[in-house]
């Protein structure tokens, strides 16, 4: 019995430690997406070292949108869209019900791109979801 409580303990902090439950791949398939989900972007700012996006995510669904679910999004060097830096996605623990809106907030940041040469940057490709 012991020698199974310590398994047991030993698989969760291990599944736990390397991520399992979180989704840090954007533009994933394995995904189900929440359809009649509306996204506006209110805040979109440059901090030098961090690209930030600040939103609101309105539920225009029949039903209620249940935790866990999370939104993601792309981030452009330019509105033109041809240069991809990459993306972020945010978990959301709470239920938002038929018309009921909620902020969402995405960042970017990356060893391989100096942000601040990216004054003009654009986000594109935002969408609600549910892990399969």
């Amino acid at each position: 019995m012991l020698k199974q409580m310590v398994l047991f303990v030993a698989t969760f902090f291990l599944l736990n430690s390397s991520g399992c439950g979180e989704n840090s791949v954007t533009g994933s398939a394995d995904v189900r997406l929440i359809k009649n989900i509306e996204f506006t972007i209110t805040d979109k700012i440059n901090r030098g070292n961090e690209l930030y996006v600040k939103g609101i995510v309105k539920n225009k669904n029949k039903s209620t949108v249940r935790p866990l679910w999370y939104v993601e999004g792309d981030f452009y060097s330019d509105n033109s869209f041809t240069l991809k830096l990459g993306g972020d996605n945010t978990s959301i623990n709470y239920s938002l019900a038929k018309n009921e809106t909620t902020i969402f907030e995405l960042r970017f940041s990356s060893s391989k791109y100096n942000e601040s040469d990216y004054p003009n940057f654009a986000v594109k490709n935002l969408r609600a979801f549910h892990e399969e």
